[in-house]
């Protein structure tokens, strides 16, 4: 073991021996709301200033950019992912030092120039493998959305084919949808009244801040037909229509992806087996010519 990576561990395990001394040996606290705050935590305002100052940066804004609206869905903050990834990055870094300094300590491996670099390499994967979780979180999220749309309208156009009104069909509709994501949806619908907004402002403000065209030519609709009285059965058939045939070709897409991931696996098992079963009739063909 050289003395770069016997000095930094001497470093580290001596500094964090100074703090936890020191915070053995802190008296009492001075005043009722320090000593509120070390039984209960951090106040409130300190938490929040905390989690300012991590959705103020600029990693937060560029992780805020990234994903949109889906980290709401997710009921995640920008600030959350960043705190996630940081906390993973220190985490496997400096588990990966110590656990180098353990098996060098047994001999098992020998620690150079190379141990810093292997530890920032397992802590960049960690970081990636953390952040990619929250991505597909929000991938996921957003699909059930646009599905929990796609099934708002089939219900709302069935409706309508029952001859109810369009307050009776979307009443219908928020009834009979179920899932998360359409809870949101009925959430954002349910209490628009409340806040004293129009039904069909609530509705084109969801699909707006969601990315759902659809659903805001719905919206539309639906503000035309409350303000002029404008029969929208045939619009709200024909959007239904096309929403459906865009959801098929997502899923024949999303099939087409998933043979196309199992191809190489496929040829590479086939190549495999054929090389497996070849190999002795070759050993023996090559034995009995050469003989």
């Amino acid at each position: 073991m050289t003395d770069l990576p016997v000095a930094a561990m001497v470093a580290v395990l001596c500094g964090a021996s100074a703090w936890c001394f020191r915070r053995a040996l802190r008296r009492a606290p001075a005043s009722i709301s320090i000593a509120r705050d070390s039984m209960y935590g951090r106040s409130a305002s300190d938490a929040r200033a905390w989690h300012e100052g991590f959705t103020a940066g600029k990693p937060s804004r560029w992780v805020d950019d990234h994903f949109g609206s889906g980290l709401e869905l997710v009921g995640k903050s920008a600030g959350d992912v960043v705190s996630r990834v940081l906390l993973s990055v220190a985490a496997f870094f400096l588990g990966t030092l110590l656990a180098m300094a353990a098996l060098a300590s047994m001999g098992a491996v020998s620690i150079g120039m190379w141990s810093p670099a292997a530890s920032v390499v397992v802590a960049a994967m960690a970081g990636w493998t953390s952040f990619h979780s929250v991505a597909e979180r929000v991938q996921r999220a957003q699909r059930a959305l646009r599905q929990a749309a796609n099934d708002f309208v089939q219900l709302v156009a069935v409706g309508l084919t029952t001859d109810q009104s369009v307050e009776e069909a979307i009443r219908f509709a928020l009834d009979v949808g179920g899932g998360d994501a359409f809870e949101s949806l009925r959430h954002q619908m349910l209490t628009a009244p409340q806040r004293g907004v129009a039904v069909w402002d609530a509705l084109e403000e969801f699909a707006r801040r969601h990315g759902l065209r659809e659903l805001a030519e719905f919206a539309v609709s639906v503000e035309r037909q409350g303000t002029q009285g404008v029969s929208i059965g045939e619009t709200v058939a024909a959007l239904a229509a096309g929403m459906r045939a865009k959801a098929l070709d997502d899923l024949e897409r999303d099939a087409d992806k998933a043979n196309a991931n199992l191809s190489g696996p496929t040829v590479g098992f086939v190549v495999a087996t054929v090389v497996f079963l070849a190999y002795p009739l070759a050993q023996r063909i090559s034995e009995a010519f050469g003989g």
